[in-house]
């Protein structure tokens, strides 16, 4: 059973004002609704087990009233006058103040429960509005607080208590006050307690405040019908939360098996959809899914994909957006939904006439780099009930998924289409750049040949700068066009054997390993998944660095790997003449380079393709390093047992 939220008047008080208080102590919880019988928030019992608990929840109640203006009466029975108002202070409030300004009101319970005497229940409601009226006079309201353990004498008026309480919610809806009534649960007995419950239409119980399915108006608990009445308002209060319990379990269901489409990754976008389709037509019991292109400016509406065979709606199908239940996404921001086409303005419409529509359920998605979408569900019968916030909200929530799909396979077309720009360019670059290069390399050759005994020793020495930058210039274009091509002209992936590839590369660099009279130690390394070629150059490369930054004494090179949930780390350690880490992410970039050509060679790009490559397999690679400490350089590769599952 559920309600929403009713404001009360503003010159009432009510319980929203005394569970502000409530919600400003750490441990407070609660979703607070009325009951169907009950409006009104002006009345709570509050149910605890010990001092700490009692004081954690009615001492904030009290101090709030305070803070607001309003008189706060406390009726004391179990603790002693003195114990609530040191609470008081303790929590901040300048007793001696409130006690003379006449904001703060002490009573035993022998003053107001049992003043004259003994307890009646008409005398107590008779005080109560006294002190309520009396309050308004001069405060914004009235909040009562009251200790009931005084009602354990030599002859407990336990049926006076409970009249006494059922009258307190007549009166209280329609007085400026809110009252609080105190049940120490070690000290009444389960009936009484029991009692309590039906007469509150709010509790208040282990620091959280509760709706109250099991209250009881006055005209029901007193009444001579009450069993009959009682077992009605039980069988219903369990036929709502059973249902509830039943919907909510559904919505449990459909949503983890939304998440579990969304993250498989062995399905393409078009399986998803597929399964999506399949999951809201159980979900809202329609006959077909679909998603289309729309162009509200153009008033067109296209459809891309339907989860079943129609006469009318299939892939490739375009309407007036005007003609279809889409167009109410159009008009609104959240989802829409029709159940009875004609009597909702869609008579002589393609959608009710021709497509055979009775009831829709859509939304629209907005893209920012693309053609906006609807996503909606269709039935050519009658739907037997209305949508509830539970389906628009599923169906919301599929839609943002498909939103989030949608935008990175716009993302993806786009990085493709830039890299294939970029491929074309480099290629042209490399094309055109290489003819008169080569041209130019030709005829320094030639020069050499033919006048090289002519040139004195600075002329010999430009002819060799002249030579030997038309070489770099060549390198530079080639590794340029290498680095284009990462994406575009890889091979796809596999499960590849990382041991292996380490060991061809090994092989390849074996006379410069003995030249530099390079250490390798190498751990056994995993099955990865990926491009075995580019995954040979990215060990390369590192190897090769850390030989040639080795230093003046021979390299010390260590590769080993180590498993971190769904991803290989790779790392190649070495005790080289380290980097400065605020030069650390500059050894990625392209042509960028730390040291001088004399000092070192190379393009100044091997570590941009490695970066570039790893990119391309899901991973990162990144540097640990200190001047004269060495380096490590590490990436992340992807598991193959990933893959393979």
């Amino acid at each position: 059973m559920s309600h929403s939220l009713q404001q009360p008047r503003d010159d009432i008080l009510g319980l929203d004002t005394g569970l502000e208080a409530l919600q400003n102590s750490s441990e407070f919880d609660g979703l607070v609704e009325p009951v169907a019988e009950h409006e009104s928030y002006d009345h709570l019992a509050f149910i605890y087990e010990s001092q700490a608990e009692q004081f954690a929840t009615a001492i904030p109640y009290i101090e709030h009233g305070l803070e607001r203006g309003e008189r706060c009466i406390y009726i004391a029975d179990e603790n002693d006058t003195t114990e609530v108002l040191t609470a008081l202070e303790e929590s901040g409030v300048d007793v001696d103040d409130a006690l003379e300004s006449g904001s703060l009101v002490m009573y035993t319970a022998q003053e107001a429960y049992l003043r004259n005497g003994q307890f009646d229940p008409d005398e107590m409601i008779a005080f109560i509005a006294g002190a309520i009226e009396e309050g308004t006079e001069e405060f914004e309201g009235v909040r009562i607080t009251g200790e009931m353990t005084w009602v354990f004498g030599d002859d407990p008026p336990l049926e006076e208590l409970i009249e006494y309480e059922g009258k307190l919610n007549e009166l209280l809806p329609d007085a400026n006050g809110i009252a609080l009534c105190q049940y120490n649960r070690e000290k009444f007995s389960a009936e009484i307690i029991r009692d309590v419950i039906r007469t509150h239409p709010h509790l208040i119980y282990s620091n959280t405040v509760c709706q109250n399915f099991y209250y009881t108006p006055p005209e029901e608990f007193f009444g001579h019908d009450q069993p009959e009445r009682e077992i009605d308002r039980m069988m219903g209060t369990l036929l709502d939360r059973t249902t509830a319990r039943v919907e909510l379990r559904n919505h449990q269901q459909h949503l983890e098996r939304q998440i579990e489409i969304a993250a498989d990754a062995g399905q393409s976008f078009d399986e998803k959809l597929r399964n999506l389709f399949e999951l809201g037509r159980n979900r809202f019991d329609l006959e077909l899914g679909g998603l289309a292109k729309v162009d509200p400016a153009h008033d067109t509406l296209e459809v891309e994909a339907v989860s079943g065979e129609h006469d009318h709606l299939e892939s490739g199908t375009e309407v007036p957006l005007s003609e279809t239940c889409c167009r109410l996404t159009v008009a609104t921001e959240e989802t829409a939904d029709v159940t009875d086409l004609e009597d909702s303005g869609f008579a002589g419409t393609l959608a009710y006439e021709t497509f055979g529509v009775e009831a829709y359920l859509g939304t629209r998605i907005r893209l920012e780099n693309g053609t906006d979408r609807t996503f909606f569900f269709v039935s050519t019968e009658p739907g037997d009930r209305e949508f509830s916030d539970a389906d628009r909200t599923f169906h919301h929530l599929m839609g943002q998924w498909l939103k989030y799909e949608l935008e990175q396979r716009n993302h993806e077309r786009q990085l493709k289409e830039s890299n294939e720009r970029l491929e074309q360019f480099a290629y042209a670059a490399s094309h055109d750049l290489q003819e008169p290069l080569r041209m130019v390399t030709s005829y320094l050759q030639l020069l050499e040949n033919r006048h090289g005994e002519s040139f004195d020793g600075d002329g010999q020495e430009f002819l060799e700068f002249a030579v030997d930058g038309a070489e770099r210039m060549r390198e530079m274009i080639n590794a340029l066009l290498e680095y284009s091509r990462v994406e575009t002209q890889g091979d796809p992936f596999e499960p590849v054997e990382l041991d292996q590839i380490l060991g061809n590369v090994l092989n390849d660099l074996q006379i410069q390993i003995e030249e530099s009279d390079a250490t390798i130690r190498t751990e056994q390394l995993p099955r990865a998944e990926g491009d075995a070629n580019q995954l040979r150059q990215v060990l390369q490369n590192l190897i090769v660095n850390a030989i040639t930054y080795s230093g003046d004494a021979p390299p010390e090179v260590h590769v080993d790997a180590e498993r971190q949930g769904r991803n290989w780390v790779l790392s190649v350690h070495d005790d080289g003449i380290g980097i400065d880490p605020e030069d650390q992410d500059r050894v990625f970039s392209v042509f960028d380079r730390l040291h001088s050509r004399e000092e070192y060679e190379g393009t100044g790009i091997g570590l941009a393709l490695c970066q570039r490559i790893v990119e391309r397999h899901g991973g990162e690679i990144w540097v640990e390093s200190d001047p004269g400490e060495g380096s490590t350089f590490s990436f992340t590769l992807p598991a193959a047992d990933v893959h393979e599952r």
